[in-house]
């Protein structure tokens, strides 16, 4: 499945993970303006859970308030970035992509 992790270091990763099971990725200097590494599990999450792991990361980096507009609250991060513990939230492209689908359907009513 592929997923956006958001505020890994401050920016969004896009990575392909199966949830439950743990992963490795890594995002060079090239890709992602510096380097990134990511290791640990995309778990679900019940909607409570997600909330407050969106909530929290939002209060820790203001940048990522548009975040807030998720409606798919189900799969959260948990490990670490760049050797630093997190627990981050999580969106799939599928659900990112019907997000902004509703979103033009709605504006071309």
């Amino acid at each position: 499945m592929k997923v956006f992790i958001y505020n890994a270091d401050g920016l969004t990763i896009p990575v392909e993970v199966e949830p439950g099971l743990p992963f490795k990725f890594r995002c060079t200097e090239e890709e992602c303006g510096k380097e990134v590494i990511i290791e640990g599990v995309v778990r679900h999450a019940d909607e409570a859970e997600f909330t407050r792991v969106l909530e929290s990361t939002v209060d820790e980096n203001p940048d990522f308030k548009k975040i807030l507009e998720i409606t798919a609250r189900k799969l959260i991060f948990e490990g670490k970035v760049n050797g630093k513990e997190v627990t981050l939230p999580v969106e799939s492209f599928d659900d990112f992509a019907k997000r902004f689908l509703d979103e033009v359907l709605v504006l071309k009513s």
